[in-house]
């Protein structure tokens, strides 16, 4: 027996060694199990060839099982990648909406004090079920949260926004989009750019003008939902809708003292 033949019965020895090992280690399901007892007899086969057939259809088991293993990671590489997502807050929403979104949460939305000069800047969307935390030692070194409220009354409702919503709780929600790498708040669009798939549409909003604490900008749907119970004119974190002011900003392309739309997409 010249070396080519011993190198051959090697692998062979060795294939057939590999599929033993990993039938004890592991149960197959009956197909699966088919299809390695189709492969151990094929490099059965090999074994009783010439040479030249030998080194072509080893080549040619060894290739198949690779290709195989390769799907078999791209598989699982599309499986994970399908629970994976991006998360946004849907301001003025208790549920997410859409095919492949879940709602994480849904919670109310709080933040600091409208006259306070250092209150934070951010709205934070609160969960409804809060672990329960320690009390704080009684002085006036922290930083204050505070519910926030709807000021949209009818002097200042922009079209499509919920009647009634004034001095009402705001409902937030976290949302996970699945198999999506990044969301974005497009301001003044109502529709998404090419490629980017709707979450929600909204209208801008912030706090008021002539506060004390600065504010940020947020989409808040349309379709607005208020925290049940809670309509008592208490003034911590306000929403109050954006209006354009041209000079600075130029009219056109945006026009003077209108609301403004926003869009939330995800790609």
């Amino acid at each position: 027996m010249d070396y080519l033949q011993v190198f051959l019965n090697a692998i062979v020895v060795a294939l057939m060694a590999m599929y033993v090992y990993k039938n004890e280690r592991k149960m197959e399901t009956i197909s699966t199990k088919h299809d390695q007892t189709e492969n151990e007899l094929g490099v059965l086969k090999i074994v009783s060839k010439s040479k030249e057939d030998q080194i072509k259809e080893l080549k040619q088991l060894l290739s198949t099982k690779a290709e195989t293993e390769k799907l078999s990671q791209i598989e699982n590489q599309q499986l994970k990648s399908n629970e994976k997502g991006v998360t946004y807050i849907r301001w003025g929403k208790t549920k997410c909406a859409g095919p492949s979104t879940e709602t994480i949460y849904s919670g109310q939305v709080g933040g600091g004090h409208q006259t306070h000069s250092g209150a934070s800047v951010n709205y934070i969307c609160l969960p409804n079920n809060p672990d329960v935390a320690d009390p704080l030692k009684s002085h006036d070194h922290y930083g204050y949260l505070y519910e926030a409220e709807y000021e949209v009354f009818d002097f200042n409702q922009p079209q499509g926004i919920r009647f009634g919503i004034g001095q009402h709780e705001v409902a937030c929600s976290a949302c996970l989009t699945k198999g999506k790498l990044s969301s974005i708040m497009i301001p003044g669009r109502k529709t998404c750019y090419n490629g980017w798939t709707k979450e929600y549409e909204g209208i801008l909003m912030s706090g008021y003008h002539g506060h004390a604490a600065a504010s940020e900008f947020v989409c808040v749907d349309r379709d607005t939902e208020a925290i049940a119970g809670g309509s008592k004119n208490e003034n911590g974190r306000l929403f109050y809708p954006v209006k354009t002011r041209c000079g600075s900003l130029k009219c056109p392309p945006y026009a003077a003292d209108t609301e403004v739309l926003c869009f939330v997409c995800s790609k």
